[in-house]
């Protein structure tokens, strides 16, 4: 199986694999938590935005209320994830709206339905 390829439009930039671009992400989003920061502006800033609002289209997901303009800031969050029947903690990102609600999201869930639609098979 070809290794899939990921563009991430907002900074115009190609990942050689699926695996390279949930990395890179995965290591903002730890450090968002680590920290207790929010992600409110920058490139960073730009490229989750780009992600969160590309894999809502493409999934169906609030697309007919979602409006860029409307995410204000990410943060870094502990949560919990279902894998294979285990209950698993783990750090997720959180999607900051500007009336002032959230919503959990994971980058590499994301990320991993983007390259699907940008290389299909």
């Amino acid at each position: 199986m070809a290794a899939k390829t990921v563009t991430i439009e907002s900074k115009d930039y190609v990942f050689n694999t699926l695996k390279e671009a949930q990395k890179y992400y995965d290591a903002i989003v730890k450090e968002l938590y680590d920290a207790n920061l929010t992600l409110t502006k920058g490139q960073d800033f730009e490229d989750l935005k780009w992600i969160y609002s590309t894999y809502c289209h493409y999934a169906k997901h609030h697309v007919d209320q979602l409006n860029a303009s409307d995410i204000v800031g990410f943060q870094g969050v502990k949560t919990v994830r279902e894998n294979g029947g285990q209950y698993i903690p783990t750090e997720c990102c959180a999607v900051i709206f500007a009336d002032g609600t959230n919503a959990e999201f994971f980058t590499d869930k994301a990320i991993k339905e983007i390259a699907i639609k940008q290389n299909p098979r």
